[in-house]
């Protein structure tokens, strides 16, 4: 869909990804980026809800291939300005990459399927459980030690976790409400679509997928 708002495009190579995520989405995107993308990537803090992110975003679109806003659902919604953010990056052809109801479903995705409804207790739970067997210390959250050896590596096993996790939502919403509504984000947990944005980069080095 073309950019109607954004100005126009002048370099296609460069690849933005905006999070408002200050410690553990953009240092995971950050390591992410030793795998080695097609694009330049950029990854860039924004300390802003949805809509502000989308804003925040039109203004990179001149020399961008892609730009991607990256965020929670949260009480956004219940604000009415997630159905906002979303329809203003339909609008400028702003990508975005949700979790519900943390990127911490994006990282439970790693070794597992996030099937069941989790609420972020319930998310450090998982990843408490996880890092005990392997390094017997508990998940904190930032941690680039931990992002970066026992993560990233296997982000293959997450795009497949994930997308199986949120293909089976957008069925089960498609049977309920029909193809013309728009899809309830907010009520999917616990989803995620950061896998999208992860295939997106085209990455040339496939990490481990133990």
């Amino acid at each position: 869909m073309a950019r109607k708002n954004c100005g126009k495009i002048k370099s296609r190579d460069t690849f933005y990804i905006i999070t408002n995520g200050e410690k553990t989405e953009k240092s995971y995107f950050e390591l992410l980026k030793k795998y080695k993308s097609i694009y330049e990537v950029k990854v860039i803090f924004h300390n802003s809800d949805p809509l502000g992110l989308v804003t925040f975003a039109c203004n990179k679109a001149e020399d961008a291939n892609q730009i991607w806003c990256v965020f929670d659902i949260d009480s956004s919604y219940e604000e009415g300005r997630l159905i906002a953010a979303i329809k203003q990056a339909e609008k400028n052809g702003i990508k975005y990459a949700f979790s519900n109801r943390a990127f911490e479903v994006w990282l439970i995705s790693h070794f597992k399927k996030c099937e069941n409804y989790l609420d972020c207790q319930a998310h450090q739970k998982e990843l408490d459980k996880y890092l005990i067997s392997k390094t017997k210390q508990k998940y904190s959250k930032g941690d680039e030690k931990q992002l970066e050896t026992y993560f990233v590596p296997y982000y293959m096993n997450a795009v497949q976790n994930a997308k199986i996790i949120h293909q089976k939502w957008v069925k089960n919403h498609l049977t309920k409400y029909g193809e013309k509504s728009r899809y309830r984000i907010w009520d999917w947990n616990s989803c995620t679509t950061v896998y999208k944005l992860v295939e997106a980069l085209k990455l040339q080095i496939v990490a481990g997928s133990d």
